[in-house]
């Protein structure tokens, strides 16, 4: 059995009726890290996301928490070690503090410290002096951390947030990333989070899990295209432009998925595209021109969205932003190499 890992899932499946939503061979999480789980919409995230918080069992194959097995007559202890924050979580129609406190008044704790770690969590949040207010009369994004603070109160062993930057506004969304950081830091807490943005979740997580249609595939699924592979194995081609994959021997190195498989995608990885104002010289061998159409702050980083046929989304530092002096419009290179290419 491993050591270091948060969960161990092996032959893991799952079903909606006769629709399997999830399959995972073997996924190890690593303990007190933060983690990302990222894939578009229906690729099985908040499905995963029950399995780990044992809303759901799974359909066959077995589960392991922190080198324990989990047994489906002991899912509720271990539910308890864990904190779920949906979506769209419910709010009662009650005050503040009251929705902080109703998880912790489920588990018995006592009247003060349960009033103690209600408030903590609401500080945490930003949301101190709000303890009075009715939930219904919050904004949307102060909506978002009451929920985050009821989850915090618990102070479990795991935290998931299934897309928690959903319907935040700026000042949500940056209270919420800081919070994430300090848990884990602080605290040792494992955190997974659940996100269609790659991008995001790379600036701001440890680890990184791509799913795509219930699978687990090795590859960052940005910049991610769908067309076929040409010349003799040596490019993958999409409707608008051409990339160069290497030899055609090279062509299962770029492989997510069994060698076998017909390959439909390619995605490249974000943080391995080179920006520049004029073309390279360099042994990266694709190089495409486009155009700079969004900057955004992407945690501690910078998206950079550069229209070259197809959109591509780039991940730089701040101090890149600076040095280049990027500005919307702006005619700019997009370089990387072969080995940045992941096809499934």
């Amino acid at each position: 059995m491993t050591e270091g890992a948060a969960y161990i899932l092996e032959d893991v499946t799952f079903a909606y009726g006769e629709r399997v939503a999830l399959e995972v061979p073997r996924l190890e999480i690593p303990r007190g890290k933060v983690t990302a789980i990222v894939g578009a919409n229906g690729a099985g995230k908040t499905t995963l996301l029950h399995l780990l918080g044992f809303i759901e069992p799974p359909r066959t194959g077995r589960i392991t928490f922190f080198d324990k097995d989990v047994a489906p007559e002991e899912a509720l202890d271990f539910r308890r070690r864990v904190g779920l924050l949906l979506q769209d979580p419910y709010l009662f129609h009650t005050s503040v503090l009251a929705n902080v406190e109703w998880g912790l008044k489920l588990r018995r704790v006592p009247v003060k410290e349960r009033r103690e770690r209600a408030m903590r969590a609401l500080e945490q949040v930003g949301l101190s002096g709000f303890e009075r207010r009715a939930a219904p009369a919050l904004s949307g994004g102060e909506s978002k951390r009451l929920a985050l603070a009821r989850v915090l109160a618990l102070e479990t062993d795991v935290l998931l947030l299934d897309e928690p930057m959903s319907h935040m506004d700026r000042e949500s969304a940056g209270r919420t990333e800081q919070v994430i950081r300090e848990l884990n830091r602080e605290r040792g807490v494992s955190v997974l989070l659940a996100s269609p943005d790659i991008l995001w979740a790379q600036a701001l997580t440890d680890n990184v899990l791509s799913l795509h249609d219930g699978k687990i595939v090795p590859a960052s699924l940005a910049n991610v295209f769908r067309g076929r592979i040409t010349d003799a194995g040596r490019s993958f081609e999409t409707a608008k432009i051409s990339i160069y994959l290497g030899a055609a021997e090279a062509q299962a190195t770029h492989l997510a998925i069994d060698p076998s498989a017909i390959v439909t995608h390619l995605a490249i990885d974000p943080s391995a595209i080179v920006l520049s104002k004029e073309p390279l010289t360099s042994s990266m061998r694709n190089t495409l021109h486009g155009r700079v159409v969004a900057i955004s702050e992407e945690a501690a980083k910078v998206r950079v969205e550069v229209d070259a046929g197809e959109r591509f989304h780039v991940l730089i530092t701040k101090k890149s932003l600076e040095t280049f002096d990027l500005r919307l419009g702006d005619e700019v290179c997009l370089s990387f190499k072969s080995t940045a290419v992941k096809l499934f």
